[in-house]
Parts: C-alpha cells; structure tokens; sequence
C-alpha cells in the first residue's frame, strides 16, 4: 500500500507544478476545477515531498491523493496512518479515506485534524472499522486524501507518509 511513496522517495530530485505529475504512480497533487493557485512541489534528499502553494484566489479545495490497492478490510481492525511534516506557518491537515460505494464514493474523514508547524513532528491516526461506522469492509476502490489549506500560501515539507493494516 506504500509503494507509490516508496517511489517518491527513490526518486530524489524531482520537481514540478501542480500540473506535472509526481514521480509516483497513485499519487497526484490536485485542485478544485477553475483553482488558481500557483504551485511548486519537489521531493528534496531530507524529505519525501515539499510542497509549496500560493493562491490567486482562495480555492474551494487542494489535496494531495494516494491510490490505494485496500478493497477488502475483513480480515483486519482498520488502517493506521503514520506522518512526519513540518510547516512555517502552521498548518492543519485533513485526512480522508475515500473508499468506492456503488457509482458514488464514502469519505471517512479523521475525527481529528493533523497540526503541522515549525518544528517537525509525528502524527498518527487510526480509521477502525468498529469505530468509523461510514468505512465500507469491501470497496472496489479507496484512496487516501490529505487536505491543505486553499485559501492561503502554505509551505509544507512531508519527511514521511505511511499507511499500514491495524492486526484484528
């Protein structure tokens, strides 16, 4: 479930906008349609991804996407999400899983928000399956959404991102 990441990371170096796609099959920098928002992103030796936005006009949303190869969640208690960051200035971070549900989708959205500032910090979440009631056990797809604030210039360094099974 982390390869994509695992990609990003062996390939140091790259850069581009929010039009360029990242150096990682399954993980895209999006915005709402009609955003305008001049975006940088790069992915430096000490950290996984940089990304640094400034919007012309505040946009409805902007999130960082992760496709994820989870459909069935039976056989485990939830997933968990592990993330170091760091922001100047500070910045919170929603995270969503959004999982397929017939033609439309279910967001299951963290009961609380990721706090990113100066100093680098962790972060871990769990979505449990007994305690987020709206997280289908099957779906024919899931991806794994973090929120940036669009609305103002942000500069945000992920130094790491995972996700991982939580054992029944």
């Amino acid at each position: 479930m982390n390869a994509p990441l695992t990609a990003l990371t062996a390939s140091r170096g790259a850069s581009g906008t929010l039009n360029d796609a990242l150096p990682a099959i399954g993980l895209r920098l999006m915005a709402a349609p009609g955003a305008d928002m001049n975006v940088q992103w790069s992915s430096p030796r000490d950290r996984l991804l940089q990304i640094n936005s400034t919007p012309a006009t505040p946009a409805d949303w902007f999130a960082l996407r992760l496709t994820l190869d989870i459909p069935d969640l039976s056989d485990i208690a939830g997933l968990g999400l592990w993330l170091r960051g760091a922001a100047d200035p500070a910045l919170t971070l929603q995270a969503v899983l959004r999982s397929a549900a017939g033609d439309a989708h279910v967001d299951s959205p963290l009961d609380r928000q990721i706090l990113c500032h100066a100093a680098t910090s962790d972060h871990t979440a769990l979505w449990l399956r007994d305690r987020t009631p709206d997280l289908p056990t099957r779906a024919d797809w899931r991806e794994l959404l973090l929120f940036l604030p669009a609305h103002r210039p942000i500069t945000l360094s992920l130094h790491a991102l995972r996700l991982f099974a939580v054992p029944a």
